[in-house]
């Protein structure tokens, strides 16, 4: 606009020059040129906030402060359309949205859901979050959000499994005689889940572990030969051994000197919870005993047929088979959970870590 005042001004300036017309002829014109085009820049505006009806004249850069004097209902606002000197507006009031130890302002207009105030934010709410208060609460003004972010992450890693030292007693070497057969380490890989708050881990849970390479222990060999006595090894099995599971397995299952099975075709350790009768059949149609355990099918089979013994040696659930499963596989998909007879039972067992020997 200023361009074209100055280009106008210089036009008439030489015109009135040569014409010698007196110099206040030449200011008169110079108003009116200057009145003429900005009659023409100023524009009459009017705004509606959705009551009530505004006018306002105003160069459209100098808007927003005309607004601000229009003597609207409250400055906090925002234009929502203009159109042909037409402007809609829509009142905005604040809401403090408080993550952790942070509070972020969010602009909010008209009547809305604390829900839809946080996807606006830019926030996706599961359902391990807290929000406060409800996601469905109608916001009509200011208010507080208090909203705590969730999540459970899963993990695994490896960690070494030391080898042990046994002391084994051989006939084939002569009475008093050693000999020393070294191992090696094994490896496992640990599966956890850690849980979120707010962007920080506040609890790491062992979900199972899983045997990657088996330990081998170092032997250490003391001969027995004698020329008059001959010595053997006995070999324990599963029918000499009391169990809480009532299965009887379709053969005996030949057991080392410490409860293991000697042969099996997996080895895997997990956390196990005790669970009793519900009213209802397993999850295969069978009839619930001690023996039909519950798990994540897609990880243990339903008819796998095991020997479970827990981890500290204080309960030998024995043969068992899958048959059941539970709500617990959608956050401990590696879990299982033993049934017992008795509530008693499971109150003594609890949850605890268990070693899984699968046998087909």
């Amino acid at each position: 606009m200023l361009k074209g005042i100055k280009t106008a001004f210089c036009s008439l300036y030489e015109k009135l020059n040569e014409k010698r017309i007196p110099c206040i002829a030449f200011l008169t014109a110079v108003v009116m040129i200057i009145t003429t085009l900005i009659s023409y820049s100023i524009r009459t505006y009017v705004i509606f906030d959705g009551e009530s009806t505004y006018k306002v004249n105003s160069f459209f850069a100098g808007l927003e402060n005309k607004l601000n004097s229009a003597g609207l209902k409250s400055n906090n606002y925002k234009i929502v359309k203009v159109n042909a000197g037409k402007i809609n507006i829509a009142y905005t009031y604040p809401v403090y949205v408080t993550i952790g130890d942070k509070t972020e302002t969010v602009e909010v207009t008209g009547n809305t859901t604390v829900e839809s105030i946080l996807k606006n934010a830019g926030y996706t709410v599961d359902s391990y979050d807290m929000v406060e208060p409800a996601l469905d609460t109608v916001v009509k003004n200011t208010i507080y959000i208090d909203y705590t972010n969730i999540d459970y992450i899963t993990d695994s890693y490896t960690e070494t499994i030391p080898a042990k030292t046994i002391t084994v007693y051989s006939s084939d070497y002569k009475n008093g005689t050693q000999k020393i057969e070294q191992g090696s380490d094994g490896v496992q890989q640990i599966n956890c889940t850690h849980k979120v708050v707010n962007g920080q881990t506040v609890e790491t849970i062992i979900d199972s572990s899983e045997v990657v390479t088996a330990p081998v222990n170092t032997k250490k060999i003391v001969g027995t030969k004698t020329t008059s006595v001959k010595t053997s090894v006995a070999v324990t099995t599963s029918a000499s051994v009391k169990t809480i599971s009532t299965l009887v397995p379709p053969s005996s299952i030949e057991l080392d000197m410490n409860g293991v099975p000697t042969n099996y075709k997996k080895h895997i350790t997990v956390q196990a919870t005790a669970y009793t009768y519900t009213g209802h059949n397993c999850a295969t149609g069978v009839a619930p005993q001690p023996g039909y355990i519950a798990v994540n099918p897609n990880v243990i089979p339903y008819g796998t047929k095991m020997y479970i013994k827990s981890s500290d040696g204080k309960f030998i659930y024995g043969y068992a088979v899958a048959a059941d499963t539970g709500g617990f596989t959608k956050k401990y998909p590696n879990n299982v959970d033993l049934f017992f007879s008795s509530r008693g039972e499971c109150s003594a067992f609890g949850r605890r870590n268990v070693e899984i020997y699968i046998l087909e």
